[in-house]
């Protein structure tokens, strides 16, 4: 005798012999299992003369089987291995394109010279000045102006918002100001003026470190100092004897940049840097790009030792 059931998965309809228990739908593929266990069998229902089996809402216990299983296990596994080679196509591609940005290669004839990437400036600890406001301006009697200087600028250089103290923290004995109107420094040392650099027009003083470096047991201030504007601006280095007061500029000057000073095992090297102003243009940070000498001290003198000779740079006149 054969029954008609439905199948849980599709609905279709199916003839199927009473007593079997188990057997796949053979629209969808689902397998149906325990056909006979009555506690999943409502009733059977004589339609026309046939049976029809009504499941409760417990539906058989069944497991679902895609058609076609082998074909579709074969495919299923190949898709995978395709996917891997894709993806490690892929990763492969990105690492290369990566490796090219990040090094140039430069030929010259035969040979393949690979080009180092050019490393991030070097923050310069500690090279971080604070021009702080003065309280008052300083008599301008004492700095040597020239009259067509006094004449010009008298009235603007009495303002003490028209300069600034650049002295570092931790400095005694003296103190380093600087004239916003003429752009120059000044070392203010027992109530006296002594002006540090050369010329005008530019940030004055950048960098300094006080140190015996000739062993004369007389301090002496190794500066870097900046003067100029525009397309002709310089930086120079010099020292200055705190004790003697005689200041000495080095013949070598950076044209458009400026210099910084790194002490290193008693000498002091000289580096090409960037100039990093603060918002509030009150104070600004050294970024070391290049070494480009050394300063030490030879037969008693304190000398500037450069690593390469650089093409001498005009310099104008003060």
């Amino acid at each position: 005798m054969f029954v008609k059931i439905e199948c849980p998965n599709c609905g279709a309809n199916m003839e199927v012999e009473e007593g079997r228990e188990r057997l796949h739908c053979k629209y969808c593929g689902f397998e149906i299992v325990n056909l006979t266990d009555k506690k999943e069998i409502t009733q059977n229902i004589n339609v026309s003369g046939t049976v029809r089996r009504v499941y409760t809402k417990e539906k058989p216990e069944a497991t679902k089987k895609e058609p076609g299983g082998s074909w579709k296990k074969l495919l299923g596994k190949g898709a995978f291995v395709v996917a891997c080679i894709v993806i490690a196509v892929v990763l492969l591609g990105v690492a290369a394109y990566v490796t090219l940005r990040t090094m140039r290669t430069c030929r010259s004839g035969n040979t393949t010279v690979q080009a180092t990437p050019t490393p991030e400036p070097t923050p310069v600890p500690g090279h971080r000045v604070f021009n702080r406001k003065m309280d008052e301006a300083p008599p301008l009697e004492l700095l040597g102006l020239s009259e067509g200087h006094l004449e010009e600028y008298s009235a603007d250089l009495m303002l003490a918002e028209n300069w600034l103290d650049m002295t570092k923290d931790g400095t005694e004995g003296f103190r380093i100001i600087r004239s916003v109107v003429l752009g120059c420094s000044y070392l203010v040392q027992d109530g006296n003026y002594y002006r540090l650099g050369e010329g005008e027009d530019g940030k004055g003083l950048l960098d300094y470190y006080v140190t015996d470096l000739d062993y004369d047991d007389e301090p002496d201030l190794i500066y870097t100092y900046h003067f100029g504007a525009n397309e002709d601006n310089f930086t120079k280095v010099g020292w200055f004897n705190l004790t003697t007061h005689e200041n000495v500029l080095s013949d070598f000057s950076q044209r458009n940049g400026y210099l910084a000073l790194i002490e290193e095992d008693g000498n002091f090297i000289l580096c090409r840097a960037d100039r990093l102003v603060d918002e509030d243009t009150l104070s600004f940070g050294l970024t070391v790009t290049e070494r480009l000498g050394e300063i030490t001290e030879t037969m008693g003198r304190i000398v500037l030792i450069l690593d390469a000779q650089p093409t001498p740079e005009p310099v104008p006149e003060p």
